[in-house]
């Protein structure tokens, strides 16, 4: 993998987590403790579960794709 491929790993990684937190905190679905680095879960209903998982299942697939090669130039 080169240097740019290592760069776009390290951002959709970085998107999956923080971006579930962020997403969660922020719609106060979760508390964010900054100096302990945890997150307090408050129960989420259904729909809400669904809207969050998408984005994150989506960068979760783009790193996949992108580690295995996959849609590259052949």
């Amino acid at each position: 993998m080169n240097a740019p491929s290592r760069t776009r790993a390290a951002v959709y990684a970085g998107g999956i987590v923080m971006g579930t937190a962020g997403l969660l905190s922020a719609l106060g679905l979760a508390d964010y403790d900054a100096v302990a680095q945890t997150i307090d879960l408050h129960p989420i209903p259904l729909y809400i579960i669904i809207m969050l998982v998408t984005p994150v299942v989506g960068s979760a697939l783009a790193l996949v794709a992108l580690v295995k090669g996959w849609g590259g130039k052949k």
